[in-house]
């Protein structure tokens, strides 16, 4: 029998936290405090509602690089190996403007680059973006260890003597293990509004106590309407098939298109 795709991807985060974790003792997240998010963007004056466009930068997860038939368009929906590409290819049909990176800065198809940008990359991109089009809404999604980077990206962004808002930031399911030690405890004060959708495996983040403009989707409490007796078990403290799962979950994407688009509006 051939090996799954989800027991492909478990081996490998298993290597890269025992080799990874071991490099990394008292390591630390550090948290920045800079100016509120609402001062470090200019007042959008001018455009109306209809014409402000909404720039999204996904972040995939370890080992989360698209296939060469996600690349060339010919996958099906259900196949592949990123969940966030397709939400990429989503969110491109809805005139959103999608740009993909993996977790260690490198573009579609380059996750093994021997010298990975890691977050610089996605921190350049974003003012560029900003810089040709001062007007657009900006938001980041990210992933797994995608999580841990679309952090990294918006705490360089507000460590920066030029802070940069982000006017939404969504962490899926994120993971910092093998990464740090401990997860984030707060987010960066240049977040206008973030959403953390999680698991209750051990190894991801759990919820953020973030008091304002933030919501804690936990995809293990069936009230949340994203457990179903037949699917991925989100409510167990050891699944990583489930962590997987969330990657490609159809209700989550159609709920983070949701949240997206409302910045348009």
């Amino acid at each position: 029998m051939l090996p799954t795709r989800n027991s492909l991807r478990w081996c490998r985060w298993v290597c890269s936290v025992v080799c990874l974790g071991s490099t990394l003792a008292g390591t630390t997240v550090a948290l920045g405090q800079v100016l509120p998010a609402e001062a470090v963007r200019p007042a959008r004056q001018g455009p109306s509602a209809a014409s402000r466009r909404l720039f999204c930068v996904l972040i995939g997860g370890m080992d989360s690089d698209p296939t060469p038939e996600q690349l060339a368009g010919t996958a099906r929906r259900d196949q592949g190996n990123s969940g966030l590409y397709r939400l990429r290819a989503d969110l491109q049909e809805s005139d959103v403007e999608a740009v993909y990176f993996n977790w260690n800065g490198t573009r579609a198809g380059e996750l093994a680059h021997p010298q990975p940008p890691h977050a610089r990359a996605i921190v350049d991109c974003l003012r560029e973006h900003g810089r040709e089009s001062p007007r657009d809404r900006l938001a980041v999604v990210g992933n797994s260890w995608g999580g841990h980077t679309a952090y990294e990206v918006a705490r360089t962004l507000a460590a920066s003597d030029r802070p940069l808002a982000l006017d939404l930031v969504v962490f899926l399911d994120p993971s910092s293990t093998g990464r740090a030690l401990v997860p984030p405890r707060n987010r960066p004060i240049t977040i206008n509004r973030s959403v953390n959708y999680y698991t209750r495996n051990r190894f991801v983040w759990g919820p953020l106590k973030i008091a304002e403009n933030h919501d804690n989707i936990d995809l293990g409490d069936p009230s949340t309407g994203y457990l179903r007796p037949d699917g991925a078990k989100y409510q167990s403290p050891f699944d990583f098939p489930a962590h997987v799962a969330a990657e490609w979950d159809e209700r989550i994407h159609s709920d983070i298109r949701r949240r997206l688009m409302e910045l348009c509006e």
